[in-house]
This record gives C-alpha cells, structure tokens and sequence, in this order.
C-alpha cells in the first residue's frame, strides 16, 4: 500500500524551520513529483513530518539526511522517528546533498 499525503510548497517566512538529520537536511524524492524539503512552521506541521518520516520507514524508506540504520537504531532502543534530528531556522539549514538524484529547491509542509 503506498503512502498518501498532501504536501503543500511553501515559501519559507521567519517562522518556517527546516529538519536537519545527523547527515544534513533532510528531504524526499516522492515515486511522483519533485523533491522537497521537509518543513515545517508550527507544532502540528513539526508532529505531522514526525510521523510522515516514522511511515517512510516503517516502508523502508529513509529520506536524505537521516542515518540508513535509523529504522533499526529505534526497534532497538525506541524513540521518535527523527530521533537525533533538529528544527533548524530555514535560513541556518544546510544545503541538501545527495547522490545521483535532483536536488530540491522548494520547501514543503505535510498535511
């Protein structure tokens, strides 16, 4: 069964934060359509991505800047999806990397 979401492309304010993993920012190459920066402006849109990541890896999917063994840090010892990742200020974040793939350049919210 795939995932279903609703993403919405934002234009960062001096509210939006950007999560940043323990290998950098943190984004998605969704199977349709482009990829995005995983964003966030409020408490709810920080809970909302928390749980869109904890379902990518419950998939075996592990967006960029999350460690490949984070599915298997938290069977071991528990703990949220994000577990080791921050909120960081947009305009603090690092720029994404990755390998082979397009880059994003826009940022989004999960709804």
């Amino acid at each position: 069964m795939a995932l279903q979401i609703s993403v919405n492309f934002i234009e960062p304010d001096e509210n939006t934060c950007y999560l940043v993993g323990p290998e950098g920012l943190v984004w998605t190459q969704p199977s349709i359509g482009e990829p995005f920066i995983l964003a966030a402006r409020n408490e709810q849109e920080r809970k909302t991505a928390e749980l869109f990541v904890g379902e990518l890896l419950e998939q075996g999917l592990v967006p960029y800047g999350i460690p490949l063994q984070q599915r298997a840090t938290r069977a071991l010892f528990g703990g949220s999806p994000i577990r080791d990742c921050r909120w960081v200020h947009h305009t603090d974040a690092p720029a994404p990397t990755g390998e082979d793939d397009e880059l994003p350049t826009r940022a989004a919210v999960i709804q």
